[in-house]
């Protein structure tokens, strides 16, 4: 999808360690399919033709790279998480109603 804010789809499949094709733009492109400790986690495409050379690239793989770039996607996606989003909102949130009382 062109210019899709988020992308949840994206990091739901990141999150079941399937490496990632996404549209090189916004959500995918700004937050989502970025290095993790400098590993890839996927990949992104815009014209046609950017997205068979990706399919190639994934099929033609080493395993032991392709379970490297999943590993790093399922890292990455674990930033989404419910949890992570509770824990990032109170850390914020804290501060500032102890400040408040």
């Amino acid at each position: 999808m062109t210019d899709e804010h988020f992308g949840i789809g994206v990091v739901e499949y990141m999150a079941a360690g399937v490496i990632p094709i996404a549209h090189n733009s916004a959500g995918p492109k700004m937050d989502i399919v970025l290095d993790e400790d400098s590993q890839q986690t996927g990949f992104l495409a815009r014209p046609e033709e950017e997205y068979a050379d990706a399919i190639l690239e994934i099929l033609r793989m080493p395993e032991s790279k392709r379970l490297k770039v999943a590993a790093a996607a399922r890292k990455r996606a674990a930033r989404f998480s419910e949890q992570r989003f509770y824990e990032d909102f109170k850390s914020t949130i804290l501060p500032v109603l102890s400040q408040s009382s």
